[in-house]
This record gives C-alpha cells, sequence and structure tokens, in this order.
C-alpha cells in the first residue's frame, strides 16, 4: 500500500508539513530579510509575508529554492524521491487505485 503526504504543503493543523512559521525560522536562521528572499526567489516581498503567514501555499520549487538558500538539506529528501521514481519506472504493473484492473 503507497502512503502519500505533501511536506510542501502549508496547513498550520497539521504538524508534519513545513508551515508559514517554519518558513520563517528557516529563513531568519539564515540571516535573511523578507526583501532578499523575495529578490531570491523573484517574487514580491508580500509574497513571502503571505507564505510565511500561511495565507497562500509556496509553490514546490520556490520551496526548494528557500531550502537552499537557507542552507537546509535536502538531499535525502531528494534520494528517496529517485529512489521511489526508480521502483515505479522498473515495475510494469500500475498501483493507481483509480485505473481499471
Amino acid at each position: 500500500m503507497w502512503e502519500t503526504t505533501s511536506f510542501l504543503s502549508i496547513n498550520k493543523k497539521d504538524k508534519d508539513v513545513i508551515n508559514g512559521d517554519d518558513l520563517r525560522a528557516m529563513r531568519v536562521n539564515a540571516a535573511i530579510s523578507q526583501e532578499k528572499m523575495a529578490k531570491k526567489l523573484d517574487c514580491d516581498r508580500k509574497t513571502i509575508i503571505n507564505y510565511e503567514l500561511g495565507v497562500s501555499d509556496i509553490r514546490s520549487k520556490q520551496l526548494f529554492m528557500w531550502l537552499v538558500y537557507c542552507k537546509i538539506d535536502s538531499g535525502s529528501l531528494l534520494n528517496e524521491i529517485k529512489q521511489i521514481r526508480d521502483q515505479v519506472n522498473r515495475t510494469k504493473t500500475s498501483r493507481l487505485q483509480d485505473e481499471e484492473l
């Protein structure tokens, strides 16, 4: 049985995802201002504020760049994703639950 969880989701109720408070803490710990982070991610400062307040969800590409700029090691996550992709590519039968048998 395959389980999926999205750590990319911004949700104040769920403790197992990265939320706005986490984004802010990573940014502050890396000594990056909201303005500098906005420039790095090629967006407005208001967008950064919205991410950190949980008003809007951060896109996956921006999240990974956020992690890089804050010097957070995402290597183990990327390795796990690669292993899953390789496993799925080696498997000839589909595991999708909504496909016809």
